[in-house]
């Protein structure tokens, strides 16, 4: 079974880890957890500039991601797309993605990190060209 759209919206907020495909340079597929804050209709995510990741997405921004539960009843989203930088606060979306992830108090001592200018991490967007989403049925 497939979901709805407010469906998925609602799963891609949960505190779930995302996987990120890209491809390296040789043309291998190299898959990543990352966290991801979902918004409008796209998966932001950030990296530091020296990561394999944001390597190969400076040499083919073409990207998945896959974000699933685990447990019965299992469900996932999966997406491909193009990755996009974008200018937006860095401290701003790591704060409310660590909120998320960790809760408040170590949400925000993890934030802290990322106050200030960090020219070695990127912002970046997946908007999605595609969406599959599977639940199961038990």
């Amino acid at each position: 079974m497939t979901m709805n759209s407010h469906e998925i919206d609602s799963f891609l907020a949960q505190p779930l880890v995302a996987v990120i495909g890209t491809l390296d340079g040789q043309g291998r597929s190299r898959l990543a957890p990352l966290w991801i804050h979902w918004e409008d209709g796209a998966a932001y995510m950030f990296t530091s500039l020296s990561t394999l990741k944001w390597r190969n997405i400076q040499r083919n921004s073409h990207a998945s991601l896959c974000v699933d539960w685990r447990e019965p009843p299992y469900r996932s989203v999966v997406m491909d797309g193009i990755i996009e930088e974008v200018d937006r606060p860095l401290y701003d979306l790591v704060l409310s993605m660590a909120v998320r992830y960790y809760g408040e108090e170590k949400g925000r001592a993890f934030a802290e990190g990322y106050k200030g200018d960090k020219p070695e991490v990127a912002v970046f967007r997946l908007v999605p060209r595609e969406i599959v989403s599977f639940v199961s049925e038990d």
